[in-house]
């Protein structure tokens, strides 16, 4: 009943201005231009910009991580923006504003970002099994969804992809990310996960793409991507709304 009285297309889902259902992604025309869509060259390991100035392929963190000998256990991530004031503005209204509808446009959103680079049908052949990064059950239940989820969700049927909301499951609560250092991010996520044992069969040798909303220093999908490949997983690639700034990792 809200939604007939307060269409979600009425506002801006970045400035919450006015605008029309013309408007792609449901973003004004001042948020749509300082969105940092990510069309230029990125890290041809974790997608993440790169900076023009940037000469290399990777980014400094996978280029730091690759000389280290530690480098990451997914073989290839996507991102369609980098990270600022409007894609916070949008991830957070979605994560702690109950905005569950803005997961369908970021699904939407995903779902065009990977058209541009691969066309429908290889990226409908691309991948076996959609699924996306859980979130602990108090958590979830404190929030009503899991934004993951719903970007997921929206991401594959867009795609025509088997989406499995329920492979992974968060077995324990972690700390907040933010302010924790690249070290600490690692040792909190550190055996967070399982996989359902009822998933196990259909691993064996399939192609996963893992869903999230943002890609910072990867600790979280580096975690997952090494425990999918532990149970058989041939490839694990991610796709997120957005990726943090170059950093230490």
């Amino acid at each position: 009943m809200l939604d007939l009285v307060y269409p979600p297309g009425l506002y801006c889902i970045c400035c919450g201005k006015i605008i029309d259902d013309s408007r792609a992604y449901r973003l004004c025309n001042d948020c749509m231009k300082s969105m940092n869509w990510n069309t230029g060259r990125s890290c041809s390991k974790c997608g993440r910009p790169l900076a023009e100035t940037d000469p290399g392929e990777l980014c400094f963190g996978c280029a730091q991580r690759e000389a280290s000998g530690r480098p990451y256990s997914f073989d290839a991530g996507h991102a369609c923006t980098g990270y600022g004031a409007c894609e916070q503005s949008v991830i957070f209204a979605l994560k702690y504003g109950g905005r569950a509808d803005i997961g369908d446009t970021l699904g939407e959103i995903l779902y065009d970002f990977m058209l541009s680079g691969y066309g429908a049908d290889e990226l409908a052949a691309g991948y076996d099994i959609v699924t996306a990064v859980p979130i602990h059950g108090d958590k979830r239940k404190k929030r009503g969804f899991n934004h993951a989820e719903l970007i997921g969700r929206s991401f594959a049927k867009r795609a025509g992809l088997p989406f499995d909301p329920g492979m992974l499951v968060r077995t324990r609560g972690t700390l907040p990310m933010k302010g924790l250092g690249p070290e600490e991010r690692r040792a909190n996520i550190r055996g967070a996960f399982e996989i359902r044992n009822s998933r196990l069969p259909m691993i064996q040798g399939s192609g996963i793409l893992l869903i999230d909303d943002i890609f910072t220093t990867g600790s979280t999908i580096d975690e997952i991507a090494s425990l999918l490949k532990s149970h058989g997983a041939e490839r694990v690639d991610f796709l997120a709304f957005s990726a943090a700034g170059d950093m230490i990792i």
